[in-house]
């Protein structure tokens, strides 16, 4: 999870551990290609505004690292324009424009790594 507003990506963060995956925070665009290059990921939810580089260019980064060419990117912005142009750009599988709904995060995240079979009863 890779968002410069803490709150949201703390929030984002605790749902997503509460259905059972397991979650890294960033919330620097290099701290996200840090954390992905030490431990691939499988899938990284993107805001595609960062205090120190574009969530496009996190996601060059990404695609460009044999280790993490294949991760599966959902992209988070605002702007609708942008996002659809990033999600293009990147190749990301899914998006998310804000302001969004927890079920959709949910969604975007089954569109990528699939439904998690792993999340604890009645999640």
């Amino acid at each position: 999870m890779v968002d410069d507003d803490r709150d949201l990506c703390d929030l984002l963060a605790e749902v997503l551990i509460e259905e059972g995956y397991e979650v890294t925070r960033a919330y620097t665009g290099q701290d996200a290609i840090d954390s992905a290059r030490g431990a691939p990921p499988d899938a990284v939810l993107l805001d595609l505004v960062l205090p120190d580089q574009s969530g496009i260019a996190v996601g060059q980064a990404l695609r460009a690292a044999p280790e993490t060419r294949d991760v599966g990117i959902v992209m988070i912005s605002g702007d609708r324009a942008a996002l659809a142009r990033a999600t293009e750009e990147i190749g990301a599988r899914a998006f998310l424009e804000k302001p969004f709904s927890l079920a959709a995060v949910q969604s975007a995240v089954e569109a990528v790594l699939g439904p998690n079979t792993d999340a604890p009863a009645g999640a």
